[in-house]
């Protein structure tokens, strides 16, 4: 099976430390963290320079309801 895509990044937090990278996406999984400019025969996502990527984060800007109030789409 082929990766699903490859998002390459300038800046990418892997290991608590930032670096270019190749990340490899099969399916719904990070498959593989590799150098910025391996080859990798799938779609591609670029990031641009004032992006990072930080895989497993969450967008902080969500707002959060507690119970009952969940008609608030805020």
């Amino acid at each position: 099976m082929s990766p699903t895509v490859v998002v390459r990044a300038q800046r990418a937090v892997v290991a608590g430390t930032e670096r270019p990278a190749a990340v490899v996406i099969d399916g719904e999984r990070i498959a593989a963290v590799l150098p910025v400019d391996a080859p990798v025969t799938a779609p591609e996502v670029v990031l641009g320079a004032d992006e990072v990527l930080l895989p497993g984060l969450v967008d902080s800007h969500v707002h959060v309801n507690e119970p009952g109030r969940t008609e608030w789409e805020g």
